[in-house]
């Protein structure tokens, strides 16, 4: 039996930067929703036909997420299934190049890292793509907001919010004359809304 996809969000902000080639132009950006804890991410896995309780996969997935910052602490990548590859990067500190050789005697590695990255490398296999255009396909992308950010006054204070206005009632203002930009529009899963996010 066919499983309805739901959609992702697509919002689109314009680029502002006078200095660059892509100014006044729109760019897409993904409507991220509220994150999903460990606990939901259990339940979810458990309404889609897991046969373990949500206790049993929550343990499980708690136990991954202590062993896998473990092993790639150590310098070992770990892949999880079709997923990919969780593994490990270094981050030059500033004037942390080392000029030669000489300078690598008695070298302390901490001086010339800044910090350690743990990265994700997803599958790229026929099988199991999840890489960028491929990963798309299993996307159901629908336009949502214009996103803006603009200062406000908020209790006394200057304070940058994001503003959200439904694409379509951009496009029906700009057919009728009215300006696009900016916005007090819906935001989230709800297009149709409005509101101000300070988040």
């Amino acid at each position: 039996m066919a499983t309805e996809k739901i959609a992702m969000g697509i919002n689109l902000r314009q680029n502002k930067n006078k200095t660059n080639a892509g100014y006044g132009k729109y760019y897409p950006e993904v409507d991220q929703q509220k994150t999903l804890s460990l606990r939901g991410f259990a339940e979810h896995m458990v309404n889609h036909g897991c046969p373990h309780g949500r206790a049993v996969v929550e343990g499980v997935l708690l136990q991954i997420t202590e062993c896998l910052p473990e092993l790639v602490a150590q310098g070992i990548p770990v892949q999880l299934g079709s997923l990919g590859i969780f593994y490990p990067t270094a981050e030059v500190a500033e004037n942390g190049a080392v000029p030669n050789i000489a300078a690598m005697d008695g070298l302390n590695p901490s001086d010339i890292v800044k910090a350690i990255h743990i990265r994700f490398l997803p599958d790229s296999t026929k099988l199991d793509n999840l890489c960028g255009p491929k990963f798309k396909d299993a996307c159901a992308l629908e336009l949502r907001n214009i996103v803006d950010t603009v200062e406000v006054t908020l209790n006394g204070k200057q304070k940058k919010v994001q503003t959200l206005k439904p694409i379509a009632t951009a496009v029906a203002e700009y057919k009728s004359g009215q300006p696009a930009s900016g916005g007090t529009g819906g935001g989230g899963s709800n297009p149709g809304g409005g509101g101000i996010s300070t988040d």
